[in-house]
C-alpha cells in the first residue's frame, strides 16, 4: 500500500472512530432510556403479582374462609381481651357447628387465625399487615383498647381488609374523612355512653343537680364531652365534672368534693381498678344515703371486682347484660338467654358486655361474606350497608351508613345487687330499664355523611 492509500485509510478509520465517539453519548441515552423503560415495566408487573399473591380473595374451591381475630391477651387489657376473644372463638365455632357458610355453592367453613395486640398500636399494626400479607385473612375482629383500634382502622386505609373493633372509640373516628373505607363497629362509641347516661340521668330520672366524677384520660374526656352535650340542652340542670386521676388509690378527696355539692345525683365514669376504688371508697362513705349514684358504663371484666355492698342499689347503664331476665321485650330476654345460657356451657363463664360485641362482630363480618359471595372487602362491607337489618341480643340493630350500628335499645338500666340476691359470680344487676330517647347517637350527617 502506497504511502497516501495508508494517509487516506488512517484518516478515513480515525474520522469513523471520531464519529463513532461523538454518536456513542447518543446512543448510550437511547440504550439507557429502554433500560429505565423495562425497568418501569418490570416493577408494574412485580407489583401486580405482589397484590395478586398477598391479597387473593377466596375462590369456590377453597374449603376455608380465614378471618383474623386480634384482642389484648397481654398487657393492661388482657383481663378484657381475654374474654373478647373467647367469644369471637365461639361464633367461629358456633358457625362451624352448623356446617359453615354458604359460598359458591357448597358449604365452606371459616378458620380463624388468632393474635395478641399486646395492648399495644404498634404490635397490632405489624400483626395486622402479617396476617393480611402472610396468612391471607379476609376479614379483622378484635380492638381491646381505643388506641390500638383506632391504629387497625388508620392502617386500614393502606392494607384495605373488612376491619370490625368491638370495642369503644372516640366518635371523631367515624368522621368521613377519618374512618377507613371498610372499617366498621357493633360497639358504642365512647360520646354514646356520656350521652345515653345523662340523657337517663335527666329525662328519666329528672335529676336537677349533678356532679359528675370522670377519669382524667381520654376515654373519660370522650365520655363527658356526650355528657355535656346533654346537659346543655337542660337550662334548668345544674352540673359539674370533677376529674380523677388514673392509678389513683385514694379516691376519697374528690368524692368529698362531690358530696359538698350536695348533688341530686353523682355519676361515675372510671374504669377498671378505679371504678372498683371509687365505688368502695363511696360506700364506705355512706353516700348513698345521701344522694343517689349512677355509674356510666360498666362491663363483667372489673364488675366482678366490685364489693356487692358498694354496687347495691347503684344504678348503672350497660351496653347489654347477660341476663334481661324481667325485661317487657320478650325477644331481647329469650336471646339473651340463648346465647349467654350456650355460652356459659361451653366456657364456664357470663358472656361480658364487650365479649358479646366480639360475638356479634364476627357473625356479622361472617353474614357480609356469605351475602356478597365474595372476600374482597369492598364487596363484603357494601353487602352490609345493603343489607343493614339484623338482630343481635340487644334486640333488633341496623347498620348505618357511618359503619356504626343503631339499636332499638341503645342501652339498658340496672340495679346493683347485694350479696344475698346473686345466683353467682357474674349476677351483680337487674335489668329494670332501657334508654331509647335521640341522645344517644348523632346522625350520620352530623360525621360528615
Amino acid at each position: 500500500m502506497k504511502g497516501g492509500e495508508r494517509r487516506g485509510k488512517t484518516f478515513e478509520m480515525s474520522t469513523v472512530q471520531g464519529a463513532s465517539r461523538w454518536l456513542n453519548p447518543f446512543k448510550r441515552r437511547v440504550k439507557m432510556k429502554r433500560f429505565i423503560k423495562n425497568i418501569a415495566l418490570l416493577s408494574v408487573v412485580l407489583g401486580l403479582a405482589f397484590c395478586f399473591s398477598t391479597s387473593t380473595p377466596a375462590t369456590a374451591a377453597d374449603d376455608t374462609i380465614k378471618i383474623g381475630l386480634m384482642y389484648a391477651l397481654s398487657g393492661k387489657g388482657s383481663s378484657l381481651g381475654t374474654m373478647q376473644m373467647a367469644a369471637a372463638k365461639f361464633a367461629v365455632k358456633e358457625i362451624n357447628d352448623k356446617g359453615g357458610i354458604n359460598f359458591h355453592g357448597k358449604k365452606v367453613k371459616i378458620e380463624a387465625i388468632t393474635a395478641d395486640d399486646e395492648t399495644n398500636p404498634d404490635a397490632a399494626i405489624r400483626k395486622m399487615k402479617e396476617m393480611i400479607l402472610g396468612e391471607k385473612i379476609v376479614a379483622l375482629v378484635g380492638g381491646t383498647f381505643a388506641d390500638v383500634s383506632m391504629a387497625l382502622n388508620d392502617q386500614a386505609k393502606r392494607t384495605p381488609v373488612l376491619l370490625c373493633w368491638t370495642n369503644g372509640v372516640p366518635e371523631k373516628v367515624f368522621m368521613k374523612e377519618n374512618k377507613g373505607p371498610y372499617s366498621c363497629t357493633p360497639m358504642a362509641n365512647n360520646q354514646c355512653a356520656g350521652r345515653g347516661a345523662a340523657g337517663y340521668v335527666t329525662e328519666n330520672m329528672k335529676m336537677k343537680n349533678i356532679v359528675a366524677l370522670m377519669p382524667d384520660y381520654a376515654y373519660g374526656h370522650a365520655a363527658y364531652e356526650g355528657m355535656e352535650e346533654v346537659l346543655k340542652k337542660h337550662p334548668d340542670v345544674k352540673y359539674q365534672v370533677i376529674w380523677t386521676p388514673v392509678g389513683t388509690a385514694d379516691m376519697t378527696q374528690y368524692l368529698i368534693r362531690a358530696r359538698d355539692a350536695n348533688p341530686d345525683i353523682i355519676m361515675m365514669g372510671q374504669w377498671g381498678n378505679d371504678a372498683i376504688n371509687i365505688l368502695k371508697q363511696a360506700y364506705d362513705m355512706e353516700l348513698r344515703k345521701k344522694t343517689k349514684l349512677f355509674f356510666n358504663y360498666m362491663t363483667d371484666a372489673f364488675a366482678v371486682g366490685i364489693p356487692p355492698e358498694a354496687i347495691d342499689g347503684v344504678t348503672v347503664q350497660m351496653f347489654w347484660y347477660h341476663d334481661m331476665s324481667g325485661f317487657p321485650d320478650p325477644q331481647v330476654v329469650e336471646a339473651s338467654k340463648k346465647i349467654n345460657g350456650e355460652y356459659l356451657a361451653a366456657t364456664g363463664g357470663a358472656l361480658d358486655p364487650y365479649a358479646m360485641s366480639g360475638y356479634c362482630g364476627v357473625k356479622e363480618v361472617v353474614r357480609a361474606i356469605e351475602l356478597a359471595q365474595s372476600t374482597d372487602p369492598q364487596k363484603t362491607y357494601a353487602a352490609l350497608m345493603a343489607h343493614p337489618d339484623w338482630n343481635s341480643p340487644k334486640g333488633p340493630a341496623k347498620w348505618r351508613i357511618d359503619g356504626q350500628v343503631a339499636y332499638k335499645y341503645d342501652s339498658f338500666i340496672g340495679l346493683g345487687l347485694p350479696a344475698n340476691q346473686r345466683a353467682n359470680k357474674w349476677d351483680y344487676l337487674k335489668i329494670i330499664d332501657a334508654y331509647k330517647g335521640g341522645s344517644f347517637m348523632k346522625p350520620p350527617s352530623a360525621l360528615g355523611w
